[in-house]
């Protein structure tokens, strides 16, 4: 078990009443908000509203109105574009809104996915040579090619323009491309600059609208950009709030042919919230595109055919139980390489290669050992000469700037301060172990390596109800940059203590001040060996309500459990 660290954020007192008393708000649901660092009274109510008014005008975007111009030449004169996309969700839920609304403006269009196994990841010429001998004349990249220097040149000697829509990282150098639109980079001044891949070419789209309203757009689009959204991790502030706060109002009653067979097949009537799709829906997208090509996932959003629809949602799942299958064995190889190396175990920058491993579902795997060791991983495929790696970072420690100090090590590399995908030598593996864990030393700290619960308030058991969560409840959608409010209770009694699912998960009946709290710990079983019932504990937790049978109670939802240092008094 990780030791935690549990910070306890401070607030002004009388500055939480006043939000509270302005926005009839209860004190707690105040507290997250100035915890959150929305404490003026514009940026509350813009935050509370998530009001369609703050997107921002697309023109703001560098490059926007060269591509919609270029655009609209193509549609006058007749060319056919291609659409080139990330094999991910947020990749193939941007191909298919931009298919969808090219369509519908006249435009001949088609999509190219690249095949993961056989072309990796990003532009590459052999993919620009079948683009060009299949008639189109220009090209649109969505959530990749901002680091594609090489083959956007590549592209203009053989008569290709590319339109370049991206939301990584940017470089020194930017593609010598048509247009080059990412908010990332230096010289654009757009004001939000951490949109999703999809969010980058909805902008293209409001952008492209002539008649078609922001509430029109959503009503089209917003499902499928707000399962992007939620997939890519994006923070869930500012726009992002908005696109998936209206993608979730329309995600169950979606009009999206293919997407409500994937609901269907996949989620078992449960509520959809942003858990859902990152945990259920997502991965069964990604699925296809980790284990070969991630074409099917693009034509799921695009039939109309509700037969080919099931058809290919139950292919899907198929698909993601394989993959399941996969990691599983990937990783009990990958802490089996780390108990036969102990000198990378303790490296501060994990490094595991390996020979028979599936290089798209590296990244899954690099995900749980950051997750059980709390430190950055990268994993290696190794395939001949070549292996082509994953990596996963901590929260403080930027890994698209570390991966920057080993370029002349590198074949490619492309991503964000926590995810990064790269390509290198099977020969240089080892040097670049040791250069980035050289560079680590300057770079990264113990307090980055410790894993932190951030607690928004330490509240006692009787003001644990239903209006309260519900009243919490008003600040969803939870994820990145607006996470799942924490909380703590001291000194809390363990009435009851079990196990489910064969000892995976902590179930707990917690009693304090004659209340009586449920409570269930995912992936926590192992705590039931170190805790008794009539133990004093002290408990880090998110707080939801479960329905079941139509009876609705509390729960808590644990993030950690630290023994209480006395017995019974309140704190």
């Amino acid at each position: 078990m990780l030791k935690k660290k549990w910070l306890l954020k401070e607030f002004d007192k009388a500055r939480v009443l006043e939000i509270s008393k302005e926005f009839q708000i209860s004190p707690l649901t105040s507290i997250i908000l100035y915890n959150r660092g929305i404490r003026e009274d514009e940026a509350i109510k813009k935050f509370l509203s998530k009001d369609l008014g703050v997107m921002y005008d697309p023109f703001l975007m560098r490059d926007m109105d060269k591509a919609v111009e270029r655009i609209y030449a193509a549609k006058n004169s007749g060319e056919k574009i291609t659409i080139y996309g990330d094999y991910d969700v947020d990749g193939i839920t941007a191909i298919a809104i931009l298919y969808k609304h090219l369509k519908e403006l006249g435009i001949s269009v088609d999509y190219y996915v690249p095949d993961r196994m056989q072309e990796g990841y990003g532009v590459n010429r052999d993919a620009l040579d079948k683009i060009k001998l299949s008639g189109s004349s220009l090209i649109i990249t969505v959530d990749t090619g901002i680091t594609a220097v090489e083959e956007c040149e590549y592209a203009r000697q053989i008569g290709l323009d590319v339109i370049v829509t991206d939301h990584h990282e940017c470089k020194e150098v930017i593609p010598d491309a048509y247009a080059a639109i990412d908010p990332k980079r230096k010289d654009c001044s757009y004001p939000f600059k951490s949109l999703a891949g999809v969010g980058v070419v909805f902008k293209l789209i409001q952008a492209l609208a002539e008649n078609d309203t922001i509430y029109t757009l959503m009503e089209k689009y917003s499902d499928l950009m707000c399962l992007g959204t939620v997939a890519d991790i994006s923070p869930l502030v500012d726009e992002n709030r908005v696109i998936v706060t209206e993608g979730l109002k329309r995600f169950r009653n979606t009009k999206n042919v293919g997407l409500k067979a994937l609901i269907d097949v996949s989620t078992n009537g449960k509520a959809i919230t942003t858990s859902t799709i990152g945990y259920i829906i997502a991965p069964r997208i990604n699925a296809s595109g980790r284990l070969g090509c991630a074409s099917n996932s693009v034509e799921l959003f695009l039939t109309d055919d509700k037969n080919r629809a099931n058809e290919l949602a139950s292919y899907l799942c198929e698909e993601n139980s394989l993959r399941q299958q996969t990691e599983q064995k990937m990783f009990k190889e990958a802490l089996e390489y780390l108990e036969s190396h102990p000198e990378v175990k303790e490296d501060n920058i994990i490094v595991i290669p390996h020979e028979n491993w599936h290089h798209g579902i590296v990244g899954i795997v690099s995900s749980k050992i950051t997750e059980k060791f709390y430190k950055p991983s990268i994993l290696f495929a190794i395939d001949g000469d070549e292996a082509k790696g994953s990596g996963r970072s901590v929260s403080g420690f930027n890994l698209f700037d570390t991966l920057e100090n080993c370029t002349d090590l590198l074949e490619k590399f492309g991503g964000h301060e926590l995810a990064a995908g790269l390509t290198i030598k099977a020969s240089n593996i080892e040097a670049f172990r040791k250069r980035i864990n050289e560079y680590a030393k300057n770079h990264i700290s113990e307090t980055m390596l410790t894993p932190t619960i951030m607690i928004d308030a330490a509240i006692k058991a009787p003001f644990i109800t239903i209006e309260t969560v519900r009243d919490i409840n008003n600040l969803q959608p939870f994820g990145v940059d607006n996470p799942t409010p924490a909380f703590m209770v001291r000194k809390i009694k363990i009435h009851k203590i079990s196990v489910m699912s064969e000892g995976k998960h902590l179930r707990m009946t917690l009693l304090k001040d004659g209340k009586y709290l449920d409570s269930v710990g995912f992936g926590m079983g192992e705590y039931y060996h170190h805790l008794e019932e009539g133990d004093y504990i002290d408990v880090a937790f998110a707080l939801d309500i479960n329905d079941y049978k139509g009876f609705q109670n509390v729960q808590l939802v644990l993030k950690d459990i630290k023994k209480s240092d006395e017995e019974g008094s309140d704190n």
